[in-house]
């Protein structure tokens, strides 16, 4: 639910705020976002195309850039990038243990959307 919640909010920003003519059409969406902002990659591309529709953005490409959390171990000083599938992205303050020395260790960053580009035919 989040996750449709974050693409409708992405693409009424972009409607909105981009103030694009009425006759623009966008070729390419793309988008910095973090991992834990969405279930699947492939949920998130469906998500944004349906929400696109009968819109100045139905059929753009959407490119995504995904950031990834990283590990970072207070008792070792171990700092890694952790994958999808990896942490529940509903958890509000993950931590995982450390691959190094077992221990646990938040994860920081991967949430947010950070970048948000239009390319226009």
């Amino acid at each position: 639910m989040h996750e449709h919640a974050l693409i409708h909010d992405i693409v009424h920003s972009i409607l909105q705020t981009e103030k694009l003519p009425k006759d623009a059409r966008v070729s390419k969406v793309r988008i910095r976002i973090g991992l834990l902002e969405m279930h699947s990659e492939d949920a998130f591309r469906q998500g944004f195309a349906v929400e696109c529709r009968e819109t100045q953005l139905a059929g753009a490409k959407l490119e995504l850039e995904l950031v990834y959390p990283t590990l970072e171990c207070p008792a070792c000083g171990l700092k890694q990038a952790y994958q999808e599938g990896e942490i529940d992205p509903h958890d509000a303050m993950p931590v995982a243990e450390c691959p190094k020395c077992k221990a646990l260790a938040p994860l920081k960053g991967g949430r947010g959307v950070q970048e948000l580009q239009l390319v226009l035919d």
